[in-house]
């Protein structure tokens, strides 16, 4: 049998809870076209517009729900199917009548939309799927009517139309058994994302300021390539067509809540994956301020930053810093000089800043990045706390 993947109304309704034994996945999958130059500058396209969707978990199945979830699998695991995203929900706020073909939520998500699928659910493992006819106000407007009486404040969560991918099942007795899952949506049957809006720039660009959890630990990846030519005899040559080190930087992020998450998860988004390209800092102590300063050029301690960049043409190669204050003020400047003053480094930025040696808690290299894969993913911990690991890579402008 052919089906049509743009009828959400033909899938079965897959809602068998994870177990929270291990982590609920949700991943994400931009494409991105990247033509890198022999100065390993960059031109990137994004192919997907708006990401793939799958998530991965297990849930514990006995007794009736053991055998629902058995006859599914057996009878219909290849068609197309619908399951709630454990990771998103809202309540609604009035009661709905069986026979009603309406639901009310105060300010509907982005994932409440014409033709979407919304699953509603309620303690002791009873879901009903619907689909979103319209939406006026914070009234859901419903295709068909409701097989049951859905009371104020029952949870509602963004149905994932797709397939089921692997599942692999481990029987605990004849009547229990847990099993490991995939759910693949597909293209055009996950929920609208909401991308939100930058709060944060600089320079024209985003800025990421959340920082990593030193406890994981991040790592990092030193690149700079260099081109040799070698006829496997005699003496070799090497030539630098690639101005500066590109750093890759592997960071977790633990303890986010939904709000946390969500506004990782919008950076990704806004980003298109590998495509865009924003500002975030080290979040390591790179300088350290040597004397109290008001104005625009900064002394920092030690020569070595001197040396290194001290012949850096700062009108062709874009470099910034950010200046975190005890209070946690966070200030942000382009770097316009750097020179040796007196076995020290002074720094001249953009414009001036008011600093002290006391109230100065580090100042940090702010490179442009990208993110460093398409593909990131969110794993749900507990129902309340996830888990993001993220890579990002140095661009360079």
């Amino acid at each position: 049998m052919t089906y049509d993947l743009n009828t959400p109304g033909v899938p079965q309704l897959w809602a068998h809870e994870p177990d929270w034994s291990s982590s609920y996945r949700v991943r994400r999958a931009f494409l991105t076209d990247i033509f890198a130059a022999r100065s390993s500058r960059e031109q990137r396209r994004a192919i997907r517009y708006a990401p793939r969707l799958s998530v991965e978990y297990s849930a514990v199945v006995s007794g009736d729900a053991q055998r629902a979830a058995d006859q599914f699998l057996r009878g219909g695991m290849n068609r197309p199917a619908a399951m709630p995203d454990f990771s998103r929900y809202a309540t609604s706020t009035g009661s709905s009548l069986l026979g009603a073909s309406a639901l009310t939520i105060a300010s509907p998500p982005a994932w409440v939309a014409a033709g979407q699928v919304l699953v509603l659910c309620a303690t002791g493992g009873v879901f009903e799927a619907v689909v979103v006819e319209s939406i006026a106000g914070a009234t859901i407007n419903l295709v068909d009517p409701l097989v049951r009486a859905w009371p104020a404040g029952s949870i509602v969560r963004p149905g994932l139309f797709g397939l089921l991918g692997a599942a692999q099942g481990s029987l605990y007795t004849p009547a229990a058994s847990r099993l490991a899952l995939a759910f693949n949506a597909y293209p055009g049957g996950e929920p609208p994302e909401d991308e939100g809006t930058a709060t944060d720039t600089f320079n024209g660009l985003e800025v990421l300021s959340q920082e990593p959890d030193w406890s994981g630990p991040p790592s990092m990846d030193y690149v700079w390539p260099v081109e040799q030519v070698d006829f496997g005899h005699g003496r070799t040559a090497q030539f630098r067509p690639v101005g500066q080190l590109q750093g890759i930087l592997e960071a977790q992020f633990v303890g986010l809540s939904a709000a946390s998450a969500a506004a990782l998860e919008q950076v990704f988004l806004r980003a298109k994956g590998m495509r865009g390209s924003f500002y975030r800092s080290t979040c390591r102590p790179d300088m350290v301020l040597h004397a109290d300063v008001t104005g625009a050029t900064i002394t920092v301690e030690g020569s070595a930053i001197a040396t290194d960049f001290g012949a850096t043409d700062f009108a062709a190669v874009s470099q910034a810093v950010e200046i975190v204050q005890r209070d946690g003020t966070r200030l942000r400047r382009l770097v316009t000089d750097i020179a040796p003053s007196g076995g020290n480094t002074a720094v001249t930025l953009n414009s001036s800043v008011a600093l002290t040696t006391a109230t100065t808690a580090r100042i940090s290299w702010l490179p442009r990045v990208r993110f460093a894969s398409d593909e990131l993913v969110t794993e749900w911990i507990t129902p309340q706390l996830a888990t993001i690991r993220a890579a990002f890579q140095q661009v360079l402008v």
